[in-house]
């Protein structure tokens, strides 16, 4: 399993359960429809975050919605040393600044309580592979993105979520007004979101993490999809302070 392991690439790349594939096989696209936007998702983030008084839109993964943020950001971007890389630090702490976060942390997979006061920028992309934790939110929070690229493995279908505090005219216009948006992509994440417990993949796995986690010496994050060591044969997956993040889903693959 070692050798599995340190094998992998640096990303974390998950994998779809096959009763997830099955329902996903299910849906099927739909190439002719001009419909309002319409998500579920804040019932179902509910357990964990409420995002009751932020507005929402669909974009293809976080990472479109990170760049959509970054591109119109007038503050300056910090982070914590080994956070999200596709993240790039702008302008200095001496000016208004905004930190990027990622709960639960995409250093380790842990949970962290998210800063209360400074401006935010949460990225929620390991939820839906956790227990059912509250994440507490201020008003401070003001953007937020979601997926389920990492919690359900389905990162080619691209679903994703951008949320703000205040309506963006312009995705308003895109999403709402010309209904241009991922239709195969809302089709498939709110089948998944209804379908499936907001918890569902860490109940699944949460006792073959823990099994491999002991046979290898590792500790389990809390998101089931990775665990930490300081152990010097990983070095090659370190994040921040001698600490490894490693990906278990090759290894559950073979389980």
């Amino acid at each position: 399993m070692k050798k599995l392991l340190l094998n992998q690439s640096l990303a974390v790349r998950t994998s779809v359960l096959p009763e997830v594939r099955q329902t996903i096989n299910s849906v099927a696209p739909d190439y002719d429809s001009v419909k309002r936007y319409k998500t579920s998702i804040i019932e179902w983030l509910k357990p964990v975050i409420d995002l009751t008084d932020f507005y929402v839109y669909p974009t293809n993964g976080i990472t479109e919605g990170l760049n959509w943020w970054t591109a119109q950001e007038i503050k300056s971007i910090y982070m914590d040393d080994g956070d999200y890389q596709w993240i790039t630090p702008t302008g200095n702490l001496y000016s208004d600044a905004i930190k990027y976060v990622s709960v639960p942390s995409s250093i380790d997979g842990n949970f962290r309580t998210v800063p209360k006061d400074v401006p935010v920028a949460l990225d929620l992309a390991y939820v839906g592979s956790t227990r059912i934790q509250k994440i507490e939110i201020l008003d401070n929070v003001e953007y937020v993105f979601y997926s389920l690229s990492k919690s359900f493995g389905i990162r080619n279908i691209r679903t994703g979520w951008y949320f703000t505090r205040r309506p963006d005219e312009r995705l308003h216009a895109l999403t709402f007004g010309a209904k241009y948006y991922n239709y195969y992509a809302l089709d498939v994440s709110e089948t998944i979101i209804n379908n499936y417990d907001i918890d569902y993949v860490h109940q699944k796995l949460s006792s073959k993490q823990a099994k491999i986690c002991n046979d290898l010496n590792l500790t389990p994050s809390d998101s089931v999809w990775l665990a930490t060591t300081t152990d010097p044969e990983y070095k090659k997956f370190r994040r921040q302070n001698n600490t490894a993040r490693i990906c278990l889903a090759g290894v559950y693959n073979k389980c």
